[in-house]
């Protein structure tokens, strides 16, 4: 009898992740990954009980890569909500399958716009909103949500092809975008 191959929860997971990044998670199957692998199924289903909870951790993960490269992105040079919106976008696009799995509307009621964000740097991106210091704390938090809306539904469009625009472009509308939020929040 041939030695069971040990298979961890971890490297069914970090599989799964660059099986969805390649071809999308409706594209994973159990089978799949067990080929990709090189394992029978069981070592799948031993770590995870079946193919939903695997997805639900792959969204988490998907998340956590989105929000590294988004957390790296912030310089000195930039203000961060530029940097970071324009970062998502350009994300959006060069990982389309990553982003369709965490941007789905169907899945992952519970999910929230910040967790794309680095956790606890809210309070880092309103601070460093520029012509912002006349804001109170909850008016910066309004500018982010709307700032958010807008960056997400421009991804969405790029994403999906239905908008072509280069870094340049989205640049200049979403510094246009934030103005205008600015505005309508100063009132």
């Amino acid at each position: 009898m041939p030695p069971k191959i040990k298979v961890s929860k971890e490297q069914v997971l970090n599989t799964a992740f660059d099986m969805t990044r390649e071809a999308g998670f409706d594209a994973l199957t159990a089978r799949r990954l067990a080929e990709r692998l090189n394992s029978s199924t069981q070592p799948i289903f031993r770590a995870y009980e079946n193919m939903d909870t695997l997805r639900e951790d792959l969204f988490y993960k998907c998340v956590d890569f989105f929000g590294e490269r988004i957390g790296a992105s912030v310089t000195a040079f930039e203000p961060a909500y530029y940097s970071i919106s324009l970062k998502y976008v350009e994300l959006a696009q060069s990982e389309y399958y990553l982003f369709d799995l965490i941007a789905s509307v169907d899945r992952f009621e519970n999910s929230e716009w910040g967790a794309y964000l680095q956790k606890g740097d809210t309070d880092k991106i309103t601070e460093s909103f520029p012509d912002s210091d006349k804001l109170n704390q909850d008016q910066k938090n309004e500018l982010l949500n709307l700032l958010w809306i807008f960056t997400h539904g421009l991804a969405v469009l790029v994403a999906g092809k239905r908008l072509i625009v280069d870094e340049d472009g989205a640049g200049l509308m979403i510094k246009r975008a934030y103005d205008g939020f600015l505005g309508a929040v100063r009132g």
